[in-house]
Protein backbone atom coordinates (compact mmCIF):
# COMPACT_ATOMS: atom_id res chain seq x y z
CA UNK A 1 0.00 0.00 0.00
CA UNK A 2 1.36 3.70 -0.57
CA UNK A 3 1.38 6.35 1.47
CA UNK A 4 -1.70 8.39 0.61
CA UNK A 5 -0.49 12.06 0.77
CA UNK A 6 -2.92 14.51 1.16
CA UNK A 7 -1.31 17.11 -1.15
CA UNK A 8 -4.09 19.61 -0.46
CA UNK A 9 -2.21 22.84 -0.54
CA UNK A 10 0.87 23.41 -2.48
CA UNK A 11 2.32 25.60 0.59
CA UNK A 12 2.64 21.85 2.63
CA UNK A 13 4.77 20.55 -0.18
CA UNK A 14 6.86 23.87 -0.20
CA UNK A 15 7.04 24.09 4.13
CA UNK A 16 8.57 20.49 4.11
CA UNK A 17 11.04 20.95 1.52
CA UNK A 18 11.94 24.27 2.85
CA UNK A 19 12.58 23.32 6.34
CA UNK A 20 15.78 21.09 7.31
CA UNK A 21 15.34 19.14 10.84
CA UNK A 22 17.89 20.76 13.40
CA UNK A 23 17.30 17.77 16.13
CA UNK A 24 20.20 19.10 18.12
CA UNK A 25 18.31 21.55 19.22
CA UNK A 26 14.95 21.42 20.23
CA UNK A 27 12.62 18.18 19.56
CA UNK A 28 8.99 18.79 18.46
CA UNK A 29 6.22 16.67 19.51
CA UNK A 30 3.47 17.70 16.80
CA UNK A 31 0.02 16.54 17.37
CA UNK A 32 -3.36 17.29 16.09
CA UNK A 33 -5.77 16.75 19.71
CA UNK A 34 -7.00 20.06 20.21
CA UNK A 35 -7.99 20.67 24.17
CA UNK A 36 -5.09 18.08 25.04
CA UNK A 37 -2.30 21.14 25.75
CA UNK A 38 -2.19 20.45 29.10
CA UNK A 39 -1.85 16.33 28.72
CA UNK A 40 1.34 17.19 25.98
CA UNK A 41 2.80 19.65 27.86
CA UNK A 42 3.11 17.16 30.85
CA UNK A 43 4.57 14.52 28.91
CA UNK A 44 7.29 17.07 27.11
CA UNK A 45 8.65 18.31 30.10
CA UNK A 46 9.20 14.80 31.72
CA UNK A 47 10.58 13.78 28.65
CA UNK A 48 12.67 16.93 28.27
CA UNK A 49 14.25 16.42 32.30
CA UNK A 50 14.94 12.36 31.74
CA UNK A 51 16.38 13.24 28.33
CA UNK A 52 18.46 16.42 28.44
CA UNK A 53 16.92 17.59 25.77
CA UNK A 54 14.39 20.09 24.97
CA UNK A 55 11.00 18.49 23.48
CA UNK A 56 8.54 20.83 22.23
CA UNK A 57 4.78 20.24 21.85
CA UNK A 58 2.90 21.42 18.76
CA UNK A 59 -0.92 21.97 18.20
CA UNK A 60 -2.11 21.32 14.78
CA UNK A 61 -5.87 21.33 13.38
CA UNK A 62 -7.76 20.16 12.31
CA UNK A 63 -7.23 16.27 11.77
CA UNK A 64 -7.24 16.61 8.02
CA UNK A 65 -4.77 19.63 8.16
CA UNK A 66 -2.38 17.95 10.59
CA UNK A 67 -2.28 14.40 8.37
CA UNK A 68 -1.44 16.62 4.88
CA UNK A 69 1.49 18.52 7.00
CA UNK A 70 2.57 15.21 8.35
CA UNK A 71 2.53 13.46 5.25
CA UNK A 72 3.98 16.20 2.65
CA UNK A 73 6.98 16.32 5.60
CA UNK A 74 7.90 12.53 4.92
CA UNK A 75 6.94 12.94 1.40
CA UNK A 76 9.75 16.06 1.34
CA UNK A 77 12.35 13.91 3.63
CA UNK A 78 11.79 16.06 6.73
CA UNK A 79 10.05 13.64 8.97
CA UNK A 80 8.87 15.71 11.99
CA UNK A 81 11.46 14.18 15.20
CA UNK A 82 7.78 12.88 17.05
CA UNK A 83 4.16 12.85 16.18
CA UNK A 84 1.26 11.30 17.25
CA UNK A 85 -0.41 9.34 14.40
CA UNK A 86 -2.57 6.12 14.19
CA UNK A 87 -2.56 2.56 14.85
CA UNK A 88 -3.71 -0.09 12.58
CA UNK A 89 -3.78 0.00 9.03
CA UNK A 90 -2.67 3.71 9.49
CA UNK A 91 0.24 2.99 10.85
CA UNK A 92 1.43 0.28 8.57
CA UNK A 93 1.06 2.49 5.84
CA UNK A 94 3.62 5.16 7.84
CA UNK A 95 5.95 2.44 8.03
CA UNK A 96 6.34 1.32 4.83
CA UNK A 97 8.04 4.52 3.76
CA UNK A 98 11.46 3.39 5.64
CA UNK A 99 11.32 6.89 8.09
CA UNK A 100 9.98 5.57 10.90
CA UNK A 101 11.84 4.22 14.08
CA UNK A 102 11.80 0.72 15.21
CA UNK A 103 11.37 1.21 19.33
CA UNK A 104 12.15 -2.45 20.28
CA UNK A 105 14.78 -1.83 22.61
CA UNK A 106 12.21 0.65 24.53
CA UNK A 107 9.35 -1.92 23.88
CA UNK A 108 11.97 -4.86 25.63
CA UNK A 109 13.03 -2.83 28.71
CA UNK A 110 9.17 -2.12 29.12
CA UNK A 111 7.87 -4.98 29.00
CA UNK A 112 10.91 -6.50 31.01
CA UNK A 113 9.36 -4.27 34.24
CA UNK A 114 6.00 -4.57 33.80
CA UNK A 115 4.85 -1.29 32.21
CA UNK A 116 3.31 -3.13 29.19
CA UNK A 117 2.11 -6.51 27.87
CA UNK A 118 2.75 -8.25 24.61
CA UNK A 119 -1.12 -7.23 24.17
CA UNK A 120 0.01 -3.34 24.29
CA UNK A 121 2.98 -4.11 21.85
CA UNK A 122 0.68 -5.95 19.59
CA UNK A 123 -1.21 -2.71 18.95
CA UNK A 124 1.82 -0.20 18.04
CA UNK A 125 3.37 -3.02 15.75
CA UNK A 126 4.25 -4.01 11.97
CA UNK A 127 4.70 -7.54 11.26
CA UNK A 128 5.44 -8.12 14.61
CA UNK A 129 8.20 -5.03 14.61
CA UNK A 130 6.72 -2.36 17.67
CA UNK A 131 7.21 1.07 15.73
CA UNK A 132 5.26 3.40 18.05
CA UNK A 133 4.65 3.45 21.94
CA UNK A 134 1.25 4.16 23.46
CA UNK A 135 0.12 7.60 24.40
CA UNK A 136 -3.94 6.69 24.88
CA UNK A 137 -5.62 3.45 25.04
CA UNK A 138 -9.14 3.95 24.83
CA UNK A 139 -12.76 2.89 24.74
CA UNK A 140 -15.60 4.28 23.30
CA UNK A 141 -18.86 5.16 25.73
CA UNK A 142 -21.17 7.38 25.81
CA UNK A 143 -20.62 9.87 28.75
CA UNK A 144 -24.25 11.17 30.61
CA UNK A 145 -24.30 14.12 32.44
CA UNK A 146 -25.90 13.39 35.94
CA UNK A 147 -27.82 16.34 36.40
CA UNK A 148 -29.50 15.63 33.30
CA UNK A 149 -30.78 12.75 34.14
CA UNK A 150 -31.74 13.56 37.23
CA UNK A 151 -34.19 16.17 35.81
CA UNK A 152 -35.76 14.24 33.45
CA UNK A 153 -36.15 11.23 35.68
CA UNK A 154 -34.29 8.66 34.40
CA UNK A 155 -33.01 6.80 37.29
CA UNK A 156 -29.78 5.02 35.51
CA UNK A 157 -27.92 4.30 32.62
CA UNK A 158 -30.34 2.40 29.80
CA UNK A 159 -29.48 -1.22 29.66
CA UNK A 160 -31.18 -2.13 26.20
CA UNK A 161 -31.63 -0.20 22.92
CA UNK A 162 -35.47 0.47 24.19
CA UNK A 163 -34.19 1.79 27.20
CA UNK A 164 -32.16 4.42 25.43
CA UNK A 165 -34.83 5.18 23.03
CA UNK A 166 -36.59 6.07 26.34
CA UNK A 167 -34.50 7.87 27.73
CA UNK A 168 -33.74 10.55 24.75
CA UNK A 169 -37.69 10.86 25.06
CA UNK A 170 -37.04 12.09 28.94
CA UNK A 171 -34.25 14.15 28.00
CA UNK A 172 -36.04 15.98 25.08
CA UNK A 173 -39.11 16.42 27.36
CA UNK A 174 -36.82 18.24 30.01
CA UNK A 175 -35.52 20.84 27.39
CA UNK A 176 -31.78 18.71 26.41
CA UNK A 177 -30.89 17.68 22.92
CA UNK A 178 -30.16 14.20 23.91
CA UNK A 179 -26.88 13.71 21.97
CA UNK A 180 -23.63 15.53 21.39
CA UNK A 181 -22.94 15.19 18.03
CA UNK A 182 -20.45 17.73 16.11
CA UNK A 183 -18.57 17.12 13.20
CA UNK A 184 -15.37 19.21 13.84
CA UNK A 185 -11.87 18.45 12.15
CA UNK A 186 -12.71 16.34 9.02
CA UNK A 187 -12.92 12.95 11.27
CA UNK A 188 -15.87 12.77 13.58
CA UNK A 189 -18.42 11.76 10.85
CA UNK A 190 -17.14 8.01 11.58
CA UNK A 191 -18.02 8.18 15.36
CA UNK A 192 -22.08 7.47 14.33
CA UNK A 193 -21.45 4.94 11.75
CA UNK A 194 -19.45 2.84 13.24
CA UNK A 195 -21.32 2.70 16.71
CA UNK A 196 -24.83 2.22 15.19
CA UNK A 197 -22.77 -0.83 12.88
CA UNK A 198 -20.97 -2.28 15.68
CA UNK A 199 -24.81 -1.85 18.04
CA UNK A 200 -26.32 -3.72 14.38
CA UNK A 201 -23.93 -6.13 13.40
CA UNK A 202 -20.26 -6.15 14.82
CA UNK A 203 -19.06 -8.50 11.77
CA UNK A 204 -20.01 -6.61 8.85
CA UNK A 205 -18.91 -3.33 10.50
CA UNK A 206 -15.31 -5.37 10.59
CA UNK A 207 -16.05 -6.65 6.68
CA UNK A 208 -16.15 -3.08 5.61
CA UNK A 209 -12.58 -2.80 6.57
CA UNK A 210 -11.36 -5.32 4.47
CA UNK A 211 -13.45 -5.26 1.42
CA UNK A 212 -15.73 -8.23 1.93
CA UNK A 213 -18.80 -6.14 2.94
CA UNK A 214 -20.06 -3.04 0.64
CA UNK A 215 -20.61 0.29 1.73
CA UNK A 216 -24.41 -0.14 0.25
CA UNK A 217 -25.24 -3.05 1.23
CA UNK A 218 -28.31 -4.05 3.61
CA UNK A 219 -26.05 -3.81 6.87
CA UNK A 220 -25.33 -0.44 6.19
CA UNK A 221 -28.55 0.55 5.30
CA UNK A 222 -29.65 -0.54 8.90
CA UNK A 223 -26.77 1.68 10.13
CA UNK A 224 -28.46 4.29 8.26
CA UNK A 225 -32.19 4.22 8.70
CA UNK A 226 -31.22 4.13 12.33
CA UNK A 227 -28.89 6.90 12.08
CA UNK A 228 -31.94 8.94 9.70
CA UNK A 229 -34.20 8.04 12.54
CA UNK A 230 -32.10 9.72 15.15
CA UNK A 231 -31.90 13.17 13.44
CA UNK A 232 -35.58 13.40 12.34
CA UNK A 233 -36.21 12.66 16.32
CA UNK A 234 -33.94 16.21 17.20
CA UNK A 235 -31.86 13.68 19.52
CA UNK A 236 -28.50 15.50 17.71
CA UNK A 237 -27.00 18.96 18.41
CA UNK A 238 -25.92 20.84 15.36
CA UNK A 239 -23.47 19.44 13.18
CA UNK A 240 -21.45 22.74 12.13
CA UNK A 241 -20.71 23.49 16.19
CA UNK A 242 -16.75 23.84 15.98
CA UNK A 243 -16.02 23.58 19.35
CA UNK A 244 -16.54 19.32 19.99
CA UNK A 245 -17.53 19.50 23.97
CA UNK A 246 -19.48 22.56 24.08
CA UNK A 247 -23.00 21.48 23.96
CA UNK A 248 -21.81 18.72 26.74
CA UNK A 249 -20.34 21.46 28.98
CA UNK A 250 -23.17 23.69 29.11
CA UNK A 251 -25.65 21.46 29.72
CA UNK A 252 -27.35 21.78 26.26
CA UNK A 253 -27.12 17.89 25.66
CA UNK A 254 -26.91 15.60 28.15
CA UNK A 255 -25.11 12.49 26.37
CA UNK A 256 -22.17 12.15 24.24
CA UNK A 257 -20.73 9.25 22.60
CA UNK A 258 -16.82 9.56 22.34
CA UNK A 259 -13.60 8.46 23.44
CA UNK A 260 -13.10 7.83 27.47
CA UNK A 261 -9.83 10.23 26.92
CA UNK A 262 -12.60 12.92 26.22
CA UNK A 263 -13.58 12.68 29.80
CA UNK A 264 -10.22 14.72 31.09
CA UNK A 265 -10.63 17.30 28.27
CA UNK A 266 -14.37 17.91 29.99
CA UNK A 267 -12.85 17.98 33.26
CA UNK A 268 -10.65 20.88 32.33
CA UNK A 269 -13.80 22.75 31.42
CA UNK A 270 -15.22 21.97 35.22
CA UNK A 271 -17.09 19.09 35.14
CA UNK A 272 -15.88 16.44 37.51
CA UNK A 273 -15.90 12.97 36.66
CA UNK A 274 -17.75 10.64 38.55
CA UNK A 275 -19.89 13.15 40.25
CA UNK A 276 -21.18 15.39 37.40
CA UNK A 277 -21.10 13.00 34.53
CA UNK A 278 -20.28 9.04 34.52
CA UNK A 279 -20.37 6.51 31.27
CA UNK A 280 -22.46 3.72 30.07
CA UNK A 281 -21.61 1.34 26.93
CA UNK A 282 -24.41 1.85 24.12
CA UNK A 283 -27.04 -1.43 24.33
CA UNK A 284 -27.28 -3.25 21.28
CA UNK A 285 -30.44 -2.68 18.80
CA UNK A 286 -31.14 -6.07 19.45
CA UNK A 287 -30.43 -8.59 22.02
CA UNK A 288 -29.00 -11.44 19.76
CA UNK A 289 -26.20 -8.82 18.51
CA UNK A 290 -23.07 -9.41 20.31
CA UNK A 291 -22.12 -6.66 22.51
CA UNK A 292 -19.23 -4.70 21.64
CA UNK A 293 -17.23 -1.25 22.04
CA UNK A 294 -14.97 0.33 19.71
CA UNK A 295 -11.41 0.39 20.91
CA UNK A 296 -8.95 3.12 19.85
CA UNK A 297 -4.66 3.08 20.19
CA UNK A 298 -3.31 6.36 20.39
CA UNK A 299 0.17 6.28 19.10
CA UNK A 300 3.18 8.69 19.04
CA UNK A 301 6.06 7.54 16.33
CA UNK A 302 9.61 8.85 16.29
CA UNK A 303 11.54 9.68 13.04
CA UNK A 304 14.36 7.07 12.45
CA UNK A 305 16.20 10.05 11.76
CA UNK A 306 15.88 11.45 14.63
CA UNK A 307 17.11 8.86 16.82
CA UNK A 308 19.69 8.88 14.98
CA UNK A 309 21.06 11.86 15.05
CA UNK A 310 19.77 12.85 18.97
CA UNK A 311 20.41 9.39 20.58
CA UNK A 312 19.05 11.36 23.81
CA UNK A 313 15.72 10.37 22.50
CA UNK A 314 16.07 6.59 23.32
CA UNK A 315 15.69 8.20 27.02
CA UNK A 316 12.39 10.44 26.14
CA UNK A 317 11.08 7.61 24.73
CA UNK A 318 11.39 5.45 27.74
CA UNK A 319 10.40 7.68 29.96
CA UNK A 320 6.91 8.56 27.94
CA UNK A 321 6.39 4.54 28.37
CA UNK A 322 6.86 4.77 32.15
CA UNK A 323 4.32 4.94 35.02
CA UNK A 324 5.43 8.47 35.48
CA UNK A 325 4.36 9.23 32.15
CA UNK A 326 1.43 7.72 32.65
CA UNK A 327 0.20 9.49 35.60
CA UNK A 328 1.62 12.97 34.57
CA UNK A 329 -0.75 12.27 31.68
CA UNK A 330 -3.43 10.95 33.85
CA UNK A 331 -3.35 14.05 36.60
CA UNK A 332 -2.70 16.94 33.62
CA UNK A 333 -5.58 15.76 31.42
CA UNK A 334 -7.39 12.26 32.24
CA UNK A 335 -5.77 10.65 29.40
CA UNK A 336 -4.63 6.64 29.90
CA UNK A 337 -1.56 5.08 28.51
CA UNK A 338 -2.64 1.88 29.31
CA UNK A 339 0.79 1.28 31.32
CA UNK A 340 0.00 -1.37 33.44
CA UNK A 341 1.28 0.32 36.60
CA UNK A 342 0.10 3.48 36.49
CA UNK A 343 -3.48 4.86 38.06
CA UNK A 344 -6.32 4.90 36.47
CA UNK A 345 -6.73 8.51 35.65
CA UNK A 346 -10.05 9.50 36.47
CA UNK A 347 -13.35 8.04 37.59
CA UNK A 348 -14.11 7.51 33.44
CA UNK A 349 -11.98 5.42 33.28
CA UNK A 350 -12.50 3.17 36.33
CA UNK A 351 -16.10 3.24 35.32
CA UNK A 352 -15.30 1.69 31.76
CA UNK A 353 -13.00 -0.79 33.05
CA UNK A 354 -15.18 -1.94 35.57
CA UNK A 355 -17.86 -2.29 33.04
CA UNK A 356 -15.85 -4.22 30.41
CA UNK A 357 -14.28 -6.49 33.28
CA UNK A 358 -17.80 -7.41 34.06
CA UNK A 359 -19.78 -7.52 30.71
CA UNK A 360 -16.65 -8.60 28.33
CA UNK A 361 -17.15 -7.09 25.35
CA UNK A 362 -15.75 -7.54 22.40
CA UNK A 363 -13.15 -5.19 21.90
CA UNK A 364 -13.17 -3.80 18.27
CA UNK A 365 -10.89 -1.45 16.20
CA UNK A 366 -12.28 1.71 15.58
CA UNK A 367 -12.84 2.44 11.60
CA UNK A 368 -10.22 5.18 11.62
CA UNK A 369 -7.67 3.06 12.12
CA UNK A 370 -8.66 -0.23 10.84
CA UNK A 371 -9.84 1.01 7.24
CA UNK A 372 -7.09 1.57 4.23
CA UNK A 373 -5.32 4.84 4.52
CA UNK A 374 -6.13 5.39 0.40
CA UNK A 375 -9.78 5.17 1.92
CA UNK A 376 -10.23 7.00 4.88
CA UNK A 377 -10.18 10.70 4.35
CA UNK A 378 -12.74 10.17 1.20
CA UNK A 379 -15.05 7.90 2.95
CA UNK A 380 -15.12 9.86 6.08
CA UNK A 381 -15.86 13.27 4.18
CA UNK A 382 -18.75 11.61 2.71
CA UNK A 383 -19.71 10.30 6.54
CA UNK A 384 -19.85 14.33 7.19
CA UNK A 385 -21.34 15.14 4.13
CA UNK A 386 -24.51 12.41 5.47
CA UNK A 387 -24.32 14.77 9.04
CA UNK A 388 -24.78 18.25 7.25
CA UNK A 389 -28.14 17.01 4.94
CA UNK A 390 -29.22 14.12 7.16
CA UNK A 391 -32.10 12.56 4.70
CA UNK A 392 -32.80 9.58 3.64
CA UNK A 393 -32.24 10.65 0.05
CA UNK A 394 -28.72 12.08 0.73
CA UNK A 395 -28.14 8.86 3.21
CA UNK A 396 -28.45 6.82 -0.47
CA UNK A 397 -26.21 8.82 -2.18
CA UNK A 398 -23.86 8.61 0.29
CA UNK A 399 -24.09 5.38 1.09
CA UNK A 400 -23.40 4.59 -3.06
CA UNK A 401 -20.70 7.30 -3.13
CA UNK A 402 -18.94 5.42 -0.67
CA UNK A 403 -18.71 2.09 -2.22
CA UNK A 404 -18.14 3.32 -5.48
CA UNK A 405 -14.78 4.23 -3.88
CA UNK A 406 -14.51 1.53 -1.57
CA UNK A 407 -15.19 -0.65 -4.78
CA UNK A 408 -12.45 0.95 -6.86
CA UNK A 409 -10.04 0.98 -4.09
CA UNK A 410 -10.02 -3.20 -3.68
CA UNK A 411 -10.27 -3.73 -7.15
CA UNK A 412 -7.14 -2.48 -7.77
CA UNK A 413 -4.99 -4.19 -4.61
Amino acid sequence: MKLNLLLASAGFVALASAITPTFAQDITLNYDKNGWEAGFEALANGASTASGIKIVPQLQTPTDRYQAFVQSSIAGGNTPPMFTWWNGKQLDSLVETGQIADLSAAWDKAIANGDFSEAEKALVSVDGVPYALPLNLARWPVLYRKDAFEKAGIAAPPQTWEEMLDAAEKLKAAGYTPFNAPNVGGWMGLIWFSELMIRTDPDAFVGLTDGSVPYNGPEVHRAFEIWVDFYERGYFTDPREQDDSRFFVNGDAAMWLIGEWAAGVVETKGLVPGEQFSAFIMPTVTPDVENSVIFEAAPIVVSKQAMEQTPELAAAVDYLMSAEAGNALGEAQGVYTGNLKAEAPNAIVAEVNAIVAAEQPRSIVRWWEAVPADLQGDLVSQMGAFMLDPTAENAEQVMNDMQTLNADYWANQ
